[in-house]
């Protein structure tokens, strides 16, 4: 079977998303099933996100991770599409099982001044407040959905300094974990009615409320939960 290429597209733009926090078993499972029928993309992912200085992103995401908002930078190990240092800074919204994105590739160095000019005057004074990162796998067989494993998840401290040194993101250059989530993170992401009705099934079926960026702050400081 073929694979879709790992990209930016309407599935990333808007779509149904589902959450499953699977035990590591129990991923493997699934990720051997999703094997049958596709060859999966691998990579590893850091994330930095951003919040006021009242953590009033992080709460609303420990309360309602299916109504809120969250702002990052990603960047992606290997990154397929440039050979120069850059990550995506983005605007997630998320509300009843709908995500839409609005995103954008700087340089490192481009950040905190992109932050100023575009994403401040719209959501107030912004800084780096967790870091996570994992391995990803991606499976993706149509342009109307992909499943999404994330497994050796980690919270690290973030701030300004990640982005100095204008080089690679990679989850090597962030501080040292100060803690992990053991289960593996299952994202199911879709056009309406796109899913295998075997996946939709089990989505239906485990389908949580999660948020690595409340999970991580959580963790760090003990603003808000939102563990399982």
């Amino acid at each position: 079977m073929g694979t879709v290429a790992f990209a930016d597209g309407g599935i990333t733009r808007i779509r149904c998303e589902t959450k499953l926090l699977l035990e590591p078993a129990e991923a493997e499972r699934l990720a051997r099933a999703l094997e049958a029928e596709m060859e999966p993309y691998e990579c590893r992912v850091a994330a930095i996100y951003f919040d006021s200085p009242d953590a009033k992103l992080a709460r609303r995401a420990a309360i309602s991770p299916d109504d809120c908002l969250k702002v990052r930078a990603k960047a992606y190990d290997p990154d397929l599409g440039s050979e120069r240092a850059r990550v995506v800074l983005e605007v997630k919204r998320e509300r009843g099982g709908m995500t839409s994105k609005e995103r954008v590739w700087v340089a490192p160095r481009e950040v905190a001044a992109q932050v100023e000019r575009t994403l401040v005057p719209v959501f107030g004074p912004l800084a780096p407040s967790v870091a996570s990162s994992y391995r990803r796998r991606v499976f993706q067989r149509h342009a109307a959905w992909r499943v999404t494993i994330d497994d050796d998840l980690r919270f690290h401290g973030a701030d300004w300094l990640l982005f100095a040194s204008g080089e690679r993101l990679t989850a090597s250059a962030l501080r040292p974990p100060f803690a992990e989530e053991p289960r593996t993170v299952v994202e199911l992401k879709h056009a309406p009615g796109a899913l295998p009705r075997w996946l939709a099934a089990i989505g239906q079926a485990r389908g949580v409320r999660y948020s690595k960026f409340a999970a991580g702050t959580a963790e760090g400081d003990g603003v808000g939960s939102s563990r399982a």
